[in-house]
């Protein structure tokens, strides 16, 4: 059993390697076939002609495989094309079909390219040698020509097919782009140097083709591997990042990926990574304090609750008025309903956004103030409210609008002890809603820490007239969300909260 698992490792192990490398390793074998092929079947025709006469003119005027070099100069070279694309098209079998039409062109059109070249030396060099032409196409073919075809198809059948996926990856099309480019341009720079010798000048002749059959695939792939070598140390660095980012969890957020000392957009890609790590480490350790913070609320109201009904049923012949003990046990339940509310409006505040239409910010404030002159917070309590005959319209969500005010109206109610005001003042680009109280007021020091959550000053940490310490907060957030803002101001007597909103702007999604 081990053996056989041992032998189906190695198979899935040559299979892999095929899969990844077996399209361009068959495209070139089949392009240095071709060459190959070619040059032998014009040594073995040349040879069958018999051997070289005697007599200098006949040697120079017999054309010995002309009608050969023909048949190579076309169709010849276009059959040889097709054959090794069709080779590179059966051996992608198992890639995405666009993969393999990509891989399977540029075989087509790089061995094309090189087997026409090879065809239009043989083509010029015939009527200059036609006693030797075979032999050099057979010497130079089977040790330059061939191999630099079989290389140069097989790097660009690499390139092309990438990593197999139906779009090419960046590192395989800038190593296209740059071989193809700089094959090129070495191609067109021997044309001019050519053009510019004497017509048939022998030296220069053999250096011309030697370059342009052997020096541009050779420069063409070694540009191709600078450049795979140079992106393949330029991409490490993004590398690394996608490393260290697929391992953070939400308990490793304090993890952060590296930066690289090149300042370029790698730098600033790891950099702002960094930066969102950082948010989300802040964001997840505000959301484990808020849990904390709400289970702790909620502990104790629910422990004095349960005390009570526990109490209450064990030693009911202690009781003397049941209603009592029911009021009070409905007003914890009140009391736990709102502060429940408050906790799941702070977890869906930010979670969608609201639907943003103009409201009145004047005619909301003379709403509420007249409900909340008859609510039992504001029995004994003077309520007024100044606002502009026209309106103080702002783009917002008028349900959470509302929230505001009245979550600033009940802490104002709270704390007053004879007379509280709201104001709404329209100076053109903002609206501005006071709500003015003569309670106790604020000291500076504390300003800040009323708008965290939970937060609760010492005079108002009574069960029965604090609050939870949500109201603010929820308050500050519904500003902030609308675009605005809202602070503590100083006042001469009591508290003073401003709410300040933009004229026409849309609360942020």
């Amino acid at each position: 059993m081990a053996e056989w698992w041992r032998r189906y490792g190695q198979a899935t192990a040559v299979a892999e390697w095929w899969r990844r490398y077996g399209p361009a390793t068959a495209s070139g074998l089949a392009a240095w076939c071709a060459v190959a092929a070619a040059v032998v079947w014009l040594e073995a025709e040349d040879r069958a002609v018999g051997p070289l006469p005697w007599v200098i003119p006949e040697v120079l005027s017999t054309d010995r495989v002309g009608p050969q070099i023909a048949f190579l100069a076309w169709p010849g070279f276009a059959l040889g094309a097709a054959g090794v694309a069709a080779t590179g098209w059966l051996a992608g079998s198992g890639h995405a079909r666009t993969a393999r039409l990509r891989a399977t062109a540029a075989a087509f059109l790089t061995s094309g390219a090189l087997l026409a070249t090879c065809a239009q030396w043989l083509v010029r060099e015939n009527p200059l040698k036609p006693w030797l032409v075979a032999t050099e196409a057979y010497r130079w073919g089977l040790m330059f020509i061939g191999p630099s075809t079989g290389l140069l198809t097989a790097a660009a059948v690499a390139a092309a097919l990438g990593g197999g996926a139906g779009r090419l990856p960046y590192r395989s099309r800038t190593v296209l782009v740059a071989a193809a480019t700089t094959g090129a341009l070495f191609a067109a720079t021997i044309e001019v140097l050519r053009r510019a010798q004497p017509e048939h000048q022998e030296p220069w002749s053999n250096t011309y083709w030697v370059a342009l059959i052997t020096g541009v695939p050779l420069v063409a792939v070694l540009t191709g591997i600078l450049v795979h070598v140079t992106a393949t140390r330029s991409l490490r660095p993004v590398e690394a990042i996608r490393r260290e980012l697929a391992d953070i969890t939400g308990q490793s957020l304090d993890r952060r990926v590296p930066v690289p000392p090149t300042d370029d957009v790698i730098t600033r890609l790891a950099e702002t990574t960094n930066d969102t790590l950082d948010r989300l480490e802040q964001a997840s350790a505000r959301q484990h304090q808020f849990v904390a913070d709400a289970a702790h609320e909620l502990r104790s109201p629910l422990a004095a609750l349960r005390a009570q009904l526990e109490t209450a049923l064990r030693h009911p012949d202690s009781v003397t008025d049941w209603p009592e003990v029911v009021a009070g046990a409905a007003a914890d339940v009140v009391r736990l309903q709102a502060l429940t509310d408050d906790l799941l409006l702070l977890a869906s505040h930010r979670a969608t956004a609201p639907v943003g239409e103009p409201v009145d910010l004047a005619a909301l404030a003379e709403d509420l103030v007249r409900e909340h002159e008859h609510l039992p917070d504001a029995t004994g309590l003077l309520l007024t409210c100044g606002v502009p005959a026209a309106p103080a319209l702002v783009h917002g969500n008028p349900t959470r609008l509302e929230r505001l005010l009245r979550n600033l109206l009940a802490n104002a109610c709270r704390h007053a002890e004879r007379r509280v005001e709201v104001t709404v003042v329209d100076d053109g680009s903002w609206a501005v809603l006071t709500v003015t109280d003569d309670g106790p007021g604020i000291p500076p020091a504390d300003r800040s820490r009323v708008f965290d959550r939970f937060t609760r000053l010492d005079g108002s940490r009574a069960r029965t007239s604090g609050g939870a310490g949500l109201g603010l907060p929820i308050a500050r957030d519904i500003a902030t969300h609308h675009g605005g803002t809202l602070t503590i101001e100083d006042s001469a007597h009591g508290a003073r909260l401003v709410a300040c909103f933009p004229k026409g702007a849309r609360p942020s999604g």
